[in-house]
């Protein structure tokens, strides 16, 4: 075989070969478009924390377009955000306040008939029961009893600003308020970023106010907040005549690019799972 002959050998098997491993190659190439991934961003009252994330995995499951990204925080904060531009395309507040604001703006900063509300929660008073546990806790049993000397310090949210930082800061001042006695314990409030660091600082039996730390003997959260700690007592629970209806609307922002992503969402948590979901943590139906 001459020279010239061998190496048109070679180039036809080459050639061959990459035809073959072409082909075979083909078989493995997906042609079908890619999924393309909505994102909603649900800025939400930190007190809905638990419920809302088993509700985003059993949704997600649903929708696998969706991906659902929570901010979670007090309603007075993530208002302030929403109206510094934040990229909400749902808000879920746990008072009318904060919703009352973006719905009452000129424009109204919320899709025209996209308000209502999701669920009801109740205020209580707890306690820690982990020791050391303090005279004035061990002794506690009523919201009235805050005002003897023996209790020194009370976790509450933050209820100061217009509208309050803190929802349930102010359901609890307005309990306070309503019984009497606010004037008597406000020197014993310290009040708290929000719900959650409430629970908190009843379950360390303390927290940082302005760079000190002070006793707490007790504080207000929710029914669903009280639920999820293993660490606090419910001392009583508030009469719903004694404050405002505690309740969470949410509302789709205006500003939103995915409105009938968050319409279905929306939609969702009105629905038999969700509302399953939110009773399971303790919520009422709204």
């Amino acid at each position: 075989m001459t020279f010239m002959n061998r190496r048109r050998l070679i180039g036809w098997i080459a050639t061959a070969v990459t035809s073959m491993m072409l082909v075979i190659g083909w078989q493995f190439v997906n042609f079908s478009p890619a999924q393309s991934v909505t994102t909603l961003n649900v800025y939400a009252a930190v007190s809905l924390t638990n419920a809302l994330n088993t509700i985003k995995t059993q949704y997600q499951n649903a929708n696998p377009g969706v991906t659902v990204n929570y901010t979670f925080g007090a309603s007075g904060t993530l208002l302030s955000q929403i109206q510094a531009g934040a990229p909400a395309d749902i808000f879920i507040s746990a008072a009318t306040d904060q919703i009352d604001v973006l719905q009452n703006s000129s424009p109204s900063k919320l899709v025209a008939g996209s308000r209502k509300n999701i669920a009801r929660n109740s205020l209580v008073l707890i306690k820690p029961t982990t020791p050391p546990i303090s005279a004035g806790s061990a002794a506690l049993t009523s919201i009235n009893g805050l005002t003897n000397a023996n209790i020194t310090g009370i976790a509450i949210g933050d209820y100061t600003g217009t509208p309050p930082v803190v929802p349930a800061g102010n359901y609890a001042k307005q309990v306070l308020t309503t019984r009497g006695i606010f004037n008597t314990v406000s020197p014993k409030l310290s009040l708290a970023p929000n719900v959650r660091a409430v629970l908190t600082a009843v379950e360390n039996k303390t927290i940082v106010v302005g760079g000190v730390n002070k006793t707490i003997d007790a504080g207000f959260v929710y029914t669903t907040d009280a639920f999820i700690s293993n660490k606090v007592k419910v001392v009583e629970t508030a009469k719903p005549s004694e404050s405002d209806p505690i309740v969470y609307p949410l509302g789709i922002l205006t500003r939103t690019t995915v409105l009938s992503t968050a319409q279905s969402f929306s939609t969702y948590l009105s629905g038999t799972t969700a509302q399953g979901i939110f009773r399971s943590n303790q919520f009422k139906a709204p």
